[in-house]
């Protein structure tokens, strides 16, 4: 009888170990999508103020191309979204110089400056949200009991955002 008390409360603290981790990974790939979210909104946010700079630059051709990077920025399909974004960072190190000094200029790199910088932080916060679920994904029980289920890996998000 003892013998069966003991299997009986090693099987319970085993499930309860196993449910929490399997809630726990759960709740962190919510923070990852969570996250994801937060940083596609701040992408696209930059992509539109750096359409709306485009329209105050000197060169006419370095503001189709500034356009052009953030209309492909915004229409980009999530597997290509890293290699558009930087498209998007090289084009606005390359036009802010050509930046007419006037105040809808000024207000549109004000804007851009903003947008730039909530997007580091996303990107930050999102990095550290599948960090954290990258960790515990390859620990080695999850990993063995496949605790989280089918779900896809997470990605880390790599872009110069140092644009502005």
């Amino acid at each position: 009888m003892r013998t069966l008390l003991w299997t009986a409360g090693i099987a319970f603290l085993v499930g309860f170990y196993l449910s929490w981790t399997a809630g726990r990974l759960d709740r962190l790939h919510a923070r990852v999508d969570a996250a994801w979210a937060a940083l596609d909104a701040q992408l696209v946010r930059r992509a539109a103020a750096a359409r709306a700079v485009a329209a105050h630059l000197d060169d006419a051709s370095a503001g189709h191309a500034l356009e052009e990077a953030a209309t492909a920025a915004l229409e980009a399909r999530h597997d290509r979204r890293e290699l558009l974004e930087n498209d998007l960072s090289r084009a606005l190190k390359a036009s802010l110089p050509m930046l007419v000094q006037d105040a809808a200029g000024e207000a549109a790199l004000a804007e851009l400056e903003t947008a730039s910088t909530r997007v580091g932080l996303a990107r930050s916060f999102h990095n550290a949200a599948v960090k954290d679920t990258r960790a515990l994904r390859f620990r080695r029980i999850p990993r063995a009991l496949r605790l989280a289920g089918r779900r896809e890996m997470p990605q880390f998000f790599e872009i110069d955002d140092t644009a502005v």
